[in-house]
């Protein structure tokens, strides 16, 4: 990826792989949601919501079930009542929430939010990232802008590897939040793009670099004049720059927003210190293209029958998203830089037990260290990942770090943190 002319120039180059992930859930008050549906929502559109977030579409792959969207910057996928955007590097996400809600209200016929999660692991530079996603502090206090009941949560030490979490407290306000007033306040015909709807430009950007209507709460006590933030832009109309799409798969997929009779489960494993002979792999140097370092790599052999659109980065990089049936995805972003390297993998595939795919994910990509987090709701065949976990002999190459279970309403979570003996 190239670095904007106001990067200080004694500055390394550096890219953040770990994501940012906003994943919503929409409903109706009066529950008739069977004409409804956010794939109706215009291409165009989303490419006109993407420029708030600093990042553009380069490929789509879809079934009956699920539009799954390559970015320059990681992912996107949407269904029918739900859509997962996660982003990497220096993107705005949050920023970018308004003009979703406005899309969804115009063209896919809901009127609410039914759930929202927002949530990523820690950076290791976050001193390059734009406002407001330096801090977990100042995201969390742009949502609670727009959400009155929303909870906040880390896990993991807060002064080493964590993960953050975002969502609607179930507990406080078991109903939905009517679109027209999380968009009230904005000018009557206000959609939330400013003068940039509709418009196709590739600057990834907006024209005023954010979202009509959000208030960014959470900025104070943050120092937005930091000489080192990476003010670089995303020169899209050339792809064949080093624009890595590089996420932590801190994903919140599934069926989370529903009722408790949707299965939903999500398994995310974000991986560092990765195997140098193995990244190399990913860059132009050692694969034509994205299908050969598909096959190199062992990422086809990963889980069978999926349907893969990848993506190889010039000069290094790669991306990919799998769709299976009913709605059950897969997605790897890598980051193969020595000084930074950083996998994720994500899937919401129903099954009893994770660890097979886990050892997997591990035999492809010899990472040092990695994180693991787990989602089941009641409904989901997965069993107990938090006891799998648990079991130190599973994992024997590896030395459990951390690992905590929070049990919430309607879904479990685990989060464990390993490396490599005798790091």
């Amino acid at each position: 990826m190239e670095k904007d002319n106001n990067e200080n120039h004694h500055q390394e180059h550096y890219f953040e792989g770990v994501e940012k992930l906003l994943e919503v859930w929409f409903t109706r008050k009066d529950g008739a949601i069977q004409h409804c549906d956010l794939r109706k929502v215009p291409r165009e559109k989303w490419v006109s919501m993407l420029k708030i977030v600093r990042c553009e579409i380069i490929s789509m792959t879809r079934n009956d079930t699920i539009d799954a969207y390559v970015l320059s910057e990681s992912s996107m996928f949407v269904s029918k009542r739900r859509i997962i955007l996660k982003t990497c590097g220096t993107t705005t996400p949050l920023l970018c929430l308004k003009s979703l809600l406005y899309l969804v209200q115009r063209y896919a016929g809901y009127d609410e939010v039914q759930d929202l999660f927002y949530s990523r692991k820690n950076y290791k530079r976050p001193e390059l990232q734009q406002e407001p996603h330096r801090t977990f502090a100042d995201e969390a206090a742009l949502l609670d802008a727009m959400f009155h009941d929303g909870a906040a949560y880390c896990l993991g030490a807060v002064n080493r590897d964590c993960w953050y979490l975002y969502t609607l407290n179930p507990y406080a306000s078991p109903a939905g939040h009517s679109l027209s007033a999380l968009l009230a306040g904005a000018a009557d015909g206000d959609d939330g793009f400013g003068a940039s709807d509709g418009e196709e430009g590739t600057d990834g950007s907006s024209s005023d670099g954010g979202c009509d209507g959000i208030e960014d709460s959470g900025s104070d006590g943050a120092d937005s004049s930091d000489d080192s933030l990476d003010l670089r832009t995303m020169n899209l109309s050339g792809l064949n720059k080093r624009n890595v799409s590089q996420r932590y798969s801190i994903s919140l997929g599934g069926g989370r927003g529903s009722s408790t009779s949707e299965a939903d489960q999500t398994l995310e494993i974000m991986m560092s210190d990765l195997d140098p002979e193995v990244m190399k792999i990913f860059t132009k140097q050692f694969s034509a293209n994205a299908a050969e370092a598909t096959q190199k790599s062992g990422i086809d052999k990963i889980l069978p029958n999926v349907t893969i659109d990848d993506y190889l980065f010039d000069p290094c990089g790669y991306s990919m998203n799998g769709v299976l049936k009913n709605g059950e995805y897969m997605t790897i972003h890598i980051t193969p830089e020595a000084k930074f390297s950083y996998v994720s993998f994500e899937s919401n595939i129903p099954q009893s037990s994770y660890m097979d795919v886990i050892a997997r994910v591990l035999e492809t990509f010899r990472p040092g260290k990695f994180i693991v987090t787990s989602f089941a709701n009641k409904a989901s065949v997965v069993e107990d990942t938090h006891k799998d976990l648990l079991n130190a002999d599973i994992l024997s190459e590896f030395k459990r770090r951390d690992i905590q279970y929070c049990h919430l309403k309607n879904y479990d979570l685990t989060y464990a943190l390993y490396s490599k003996f005798p790091s």
